[in-house]
């Protein structure tokens, strides 16, 4: 599988099967979008939070490498990274949340399975304002719901009605399909969860 790794840090992927590292994003069936600082909230037209640190010129560089790719091509973001590719899909973030920046692990689920996840951030995808068809919630976080969101334009009541999304499957015709994944598979030891990350790396990047 040919991956490019958006800024080098190609420690971020060493959960991925089969990884044959490319130079150039244009090379690969897979552009992989990190983790680091917030997204700059001007990237998706809302109000910068008082907890909000970003860098709008890494927000910039990465916005070019996303708008080059092709719709064939598997978009995939682990943390910051998974919030970036919520707002290139013309999602919000949560610029806030509680109980998501702990030591060890918590739970996610998709109503029948359940996985533990690392679990370091202060901010979260917002696909609530998306036409329905145009994402799937894959897997959200399993007991961690407080009710403490914020930022703007968002809508608490909306996330503890529907989950605090972990892993979200965006999927626009014009645009290439967008595994965001909230949580640091890199940062655990190989097991089932990465085993079941893979299995759908392949789905997706096939489909």
């Amino acid at each position: 599988m040919k991956v490019f790794v958006v800024g080098g840090a190609v420690g971020y992927i060493n959960w991925i099967k089969n990884v044959e590292l490319v130079s150039k994003p244009e090379n690969a069936k897979i552009v992989f979008f990190t983790g680091g600082e917030d997204v700059d909230p001007s990237i998706y037209g809302c109000k910068k939070h008082p907890s909000t640190w970003s860098n709008i010129g890494r927000d910039l560089k990465e916005k070019e490498v996303f708008d080059a790719m092709t719709p064939n091509q598997l978009a995939i973001g682990v943390c910051r990274g998974s919030q970036f590719l919520c707002t290139m899909n013309g999602g919000l973030l949560v610029q806030d949340c509680r109980n998501h920046a702990v030591w060890g692990t918590h739970e996610i689920t998709n109503g029948k399975d359940c996985y533990e996840i690392t679990s370091t951030h202060h901010q979260m995808q917002y696909p609530y304002v998306l036409p329905k068809e145009n994402y799937d919630i894959l897997f959200w976080a399993n007991g961690l719901s407080r009710g403490y969101y914020e930022g703007d334009k968002i809508n608490p009541d909306i996330i503890t009605e529907k989950g605090e999304p972990e892993i979200v499957l965006y999927h626009n015709e014009d645009k290439p399909k967008c595994l965001a994944i909230q949580g640091h598979p890199e940062m655990m030891r190989y097991g089932i969860l990465h085993e079941m990350l893979n299995k759908l790396i392949e789905k997706y990047a096939d489909a």
